[in-house]
């Protein structure tokens, strides 16, 4: 199936927009005085990892629309990270819950084509519905995964505006033509994405906008008119959902909105001597629904899809 088709099924099974991000900071899973490690009793970083893991994903399958496994902190863990990942994604694939897998890769040539194979390549161990990936190396770095995608069903979801503060120093910088490099990007990708359109009417080329720069949504929006977009930075990086209208077309379509820390690491309020797994479970799920709940009240504004010309 078509990754937009598979995301837009998803969404209308759960009326859900939400992603989670799985972001398991090591001192917060890993370390031995971290609540998860002592709850669990255990300084197993696989173990740990994947339990961690089975917890967020059993929140997901509840209320998100998929799932966004940073690799990053998976990678930090050494060998038994990559087991816990690639069991990550295996549970995922079982609860049926799409993954985008945030790797932010980015390279070009033979490189990227590795890349591209490592996790858009059904044969791959870490084979994901879609990956991030980085365009400012230029055009010709994303081609491969493009082309991988296209062929495994799969997508791609690439950086125009970053969520990070210090992004602005270089994706706002004004080109000679008076328009900003983060627009130039948005340019190449609405391009590719008229390749490979799904059913739905959205293309498996999506792009990352910061849901931390709402004023910059309504442009994007209008460049990006085929392409899904994820907003990353909602909840503890300061996104509000009431700012994140611009980005959806009608029925709350079009845009889906990530966030990790305010979900995934909620149970942190409680009292240290209360928790349990039951306890980790229940404080995810409390947060996930909230936040579930927030974005269905913001959606149904916006544009409608539009063919490309």
């Amino acid at each position: 199936m078509h990754f937009s088709d598979k995301i837009e099924k998803r969404m209308q099974e759960l009326d859900s927009q939400l992603v989670i991000g799985i972001d398991p900071h090591p001192e917060k899973v890993l370390d031995k005085s971290s609540r998860f490690a002592i709850t669990l009793n255990s300084d197993d970083p696989e173990y740990l990892l994947s339990a961690f893991c089975h917890i967020a994903l059993e929140v997901a399958a509840r209320t998100a629309c998929a799932v966004k496994p940073q690799a990053a902190f998976f990678e930090c863990a050494g060998i038994p990270g990559w087991k816990a990942l690639r069991r990550c994604i295996k549970m995922a694939r079982e609860m049926g819950l799409p993954i985008i897998l945030d790797t932010k890769r980015g390279d070009i040539g033979s490189t990227a084509s590795a890349y591209a194979r490592a996790y858009l390549d059904p044969s791959s161990e870490f084979f994901s519905d879609a990956v991030t990936v980085n365009p400012y190396l230029g055009p010709d770095s994303l081609e491969p995964f493009v082309a991988a995608a296209k062929k495994s069903g799969s997508g791609i979801f690439v950086l125009v505006k970053t969520s990070n503060p210090g992004s602005g120093a270089f994706q706002d910088a004004v080109l000679a033509d008076g328009e900003p490099l983060f627009a130039k990007v948005a340019r190449v990708v609405a391009a590719f994405a008229s390749s490979s359109i799904g059913n739905c009417g959205y293309s498996n080329v999506g792009a990352v906008v910061g849901a931390t720069y709402p004023e910059h949504l309504s442009i994007l929006r209008s460049l990006l008119p085929q392409s899904i977009i994820l907003l990353p930075g909602y909840g503890a990086q300061g996104g509000k959902a009431e700012n994140l209208k611009a980005a959806f077309h009608p029925g709350g379509r079009g845009a889906l909105v990530s966030s990790s820390r305010a979900i995934i690491f909620s149970y942190e309020n409680s009292e240290p001597g209360q928790l349990s797994e039951s306890r980790i479970f229940d404080a995810m799920l409390e947060a996930a629904q909230k936040a579930k709940k927030e974005i269905q009240a913001i959606v149904g504004t916006g544009a409608s899809p539009t063919s490309s010309t």
